[in-house]
């Protein structure tokens, strides 16, 4: 068991720190949260298409996620949850700019999150952890539906 943990983490190393350095020789020029919400995310979370979405400015909807802390809504909306398609379904989106369009929403509705470019990095590394988990967790899943 430890052993196959151990080559899924290292497996996953490489890929979270391409993550990271991508977001590195981008900084400056992601679209803020405004932007990647009305060009990726509004579908969803302003109208009645997914009623499961939390929608924006909705106190009620938003009140677990703001609670849980910033880095699980966006590590989990990263890798994909519930309706949830992965990077919010929208291939060309950074994890930065993920990150700005949940401070972006969660903020609508209240929170005090930040945009990427100002959390610092602990905050920043939570989410990555917290991404590699979700990301294990999914592969343990699929093991599982695929074997039974």
């Amino acid at each position: 068991m430890f052993k196959k943990k151990s080559i899924v983490v290292a497996a996953l190393l490489p890929i979270l720190s391409s993550l990271s350095l991508a977001d590195d020789k981008n900084k400056g020029k992601e679209r803020d949260g405004a932007t990647v919400y009305q060009e990726s995310c509004a579908v969803c979370h302003s109208t009645n298409f997914l009623k499961e979405a939390p929608k924006f400015g909705n106190k009620d909807d938003w009140k677990a996620f703001i609670e849980e802390g910033q880095q699980i809504p966006v590590a989990h909306g990263w890798v994909g949850t519930r309706k949830m398609p992965r990077h919010g379904g929208d291939p060309k989106i950074t994890l930065d700019e993920f990150i700005n369009a949940t401070a972006y929403l969660g903020n609508s509705a209240g929170a005090k999150w930040k945009e990427a470019k100002d959390l610092d990095n602990k905050v920043y590394e939570e989410i990555l952890k917290e991404i590699q988990i979700r990301l294990q967790r999914n592969e343990l899943y699929d093991k599982i539906g695929k074997k039974y």
